[in-house]
């Protein structure tokens, strides 16, 4: 490890890292979740859902970018579209299924 330059206080502690991925799964699911839970209506629940979960993806996303001293903008940028792929992916699997929003 010396001749590599890998110092052992330098590593990555695999619970700290697990259980942060955790917490923040869990709040970034939250924020779409809360939007959608008090709407009675299907159309305006997806409305609601999308645009809370658009919200979420571009705040999760800049304050990933701002903690790892990257670009906020491309932060955001990337896990928006990111959001925004996987939300589309989903539609279209339940649309292939022909599952029904009410």
């Amino acid at each position: 490890r010396d001749e590599l330059g890998i110092d052992m206080d330098d590593l990555a502690n695999p619970l700290q890292a697990s259980l942060t991925s955790a917490l923040a799964f869990s709040l970034g699911a939250a924020i779409p979740l809360l939007a959608g839970a008090f709407v009675a209506d299907a159309l305006i629940r997806v409305l609601a859902v999308t645009v809370a979960a658009t919200a979420g993806l571009i705040l999760m996303g800049g304050l990933g970018a701002y903690l790892g001293d990257a670009s906020v903008w491309k932060g955001s940028a990337r896990v928006l579209i990111g959001g925004w792929l996987a939300m589309a992916l989903t539609y279209g699997v339940g649309w292939a299924f022909n599952v029904s929003l009410s």
